[in-house]
């Protein structure tokens, strides 16, 4: 195995990572040169102002229209951009508040690049309890790795401000401590980091979870998203609580048709049509349902954790009602993950074998689609691309899983036979 090593994975590693540097280094240019002027028109702004309200002590203004669009262009934001509204729990303003001693402008570069950070702490822990091959050369995981932060989803986090940093975190985190067999404790990082700012990210996840009879990371999940739910309540009142309740009950900020998940797919199909939602709805339920199933199979097969829970995840960004393209970097995670997994099967001896190949192209196709996304927004087939690259990301995922547990199928159905011939 050794010498089928030796070559092709280090010419193709060297390709990955040349590809991966320039497109991260493309990231890192295009922020640099972003003026600080438009740095109230990023999507961190909303968060900026509600931590601003929030320090100022108007905590129960952080979801009034009004009230966030004077102090938006307070902050410097141009007139004709002062709607860029905060919707995210109010624990997450609470959490940005030191960002709002900065102006908007150095606040916008601490915080682009603090998310930066813990994606990358997020795939070193991730990498470091992947079940990686000992004779696979350490370029090719470095090579990985870099592939996965050069996702698109990554620029589009860099350059807006986003929170996603804080979700692939508790993600990562989870899936280490899973590795531990610390379940209660993965449950908390999940639901902690989740239930700060996206929890609609994390509905297969939990699907997963239920499905895996993981209940302890269940318990773990609901007492960490309790745990942000008394960090809003302290930092920001019951007051801001319910009017965040209402802001999600009534969203006025989400065009359906510009989403990538369930909503998205069937808003740019069908526009406005009557039963739009409907679909979306029943649409995301199967999703969930389809990541139970993996949870099964996991529960079942624990040899096969990295591929059904990568599964779950593209099934349960794909039922997020509210998806965007720097949400897909929650997959950055589970992407290592899995790979690992690929080159540990006797597939995976040659590296990279087909499996790998095909998982690495579906990456690649996920950020096309999701940049082509950006300037599509008319109305009809086939709609948006994002979406129909989640559901075939998950679907070759579930096929993997399928072939994987097939032996174990057939053993079973042996047993079974000879049973009966006893």
């Amino acid at each position: 195995m050794g010498n089928a090593l030796s070559e092709r994975p280090r010419w193709f590693a060297a390709a990955l990572i040349a590809v991966a540097s320039i497109v991260l280094a493309h990231y890192a240019q295009v922020w640099a040169v972003v003026p600080a002027s438009l740095a109230p028109t990023s999507d961190f702004a909303g968060t900026y102002v509600a931590a601003t309200l929030i320090r100022s002590g108007d905590a129960a203004q952080i979801y009034d229209s009004a009230a966030e669009r004077r102090t938006l262009v307070a902050s410097g934001a141009p007139a004709a951009h002062d709607n860029i509204p905060f919707e995210n729990p109010p624990a997450a303003a609470v959490v940005a508040v030191p960002f709002s001693l900065l102006g908007a402008g150095a606040a916008w570069r601490a915080w682009s690049l603090v998310q930066l950070l813990l994606m990358a702490l997020a795939l070193l822990l991730v990498t470091r309890a992947a079940p990686w091959p000992t004779s696979l050369p350490r370029l090719p995981r470095v090579a990985i790795v870099l592939v996965s932060l050069a996702g698109f989803g990554t620029g589009l986090l860099f350059v807006e401000g986003q929170w996603d940093g804080v979700s692939v975190l508790g993600l990562a985190g989870a899936y280490a401590l899973w590795r531990r067999d610390r379940s209660a404790a993965a449950g908390f990082a999940l639901g902690f980091t989740a239930a700060i700012a996206k929890p609609q990210l994390v509905i297969g996840i939990a699907a997963y979870m239920v499905g895996r009879r993981d209940w302890r990371a269940v318990g773990g999940a609901v007492l960490g998203a309790a745990v942000t739910v008394v960090i809003g309540l302290i930092g920001a009142g019951p007051r801001a609580l319910a009017s965040f309740i209402i802001a999600i009950a009534t969203p006025s900020n989400s065009p359906t048709a510009q989403m990538q998940g369930t909503s998205g797919l069937f808003g740019s199909l069908l526009g406005h049509a009557p039963g739009v939602f409907l679909l979306a709805v029943a649409a995301g339920i199967a999703a969930a349902a389809g990541a139970g199933w993996l949870g099964t199979v996991a529960h079942r097969r624990p040899d096969l954790f990295e591929p059904t829970l990568c599964g779950a995840v593209a099934l349960s960004l794909f039922a997020s009602p509210h998806l965007l393209g720097h949400d897909l970097t929650l997959l950055a995670p589970v992407f290592v993950a899995a790979v690992a997994w690929l080159a540990g099967r006797p597939s995976g001896r040659l590296w990279p074998g087909p499996a790998t190949l095909g998982v690495l192209a579906l990456w690649v196709m996920l950020a096309v689609a999701s940049f082509g996304d950006l300037s599509q927004n008319s109305v009809g087939f086939p709609g948006r691309a994002t979406p129909w690259v989640l559901l075939l990301t998950a679907a070759a995922w579930c096929a993997i899983v399928a072939r994987a547990a097939r032996p174990e199928l057939a053993r079973g159905q042996r047993s079974a036979r000879s049973a009966v011939a006893s």
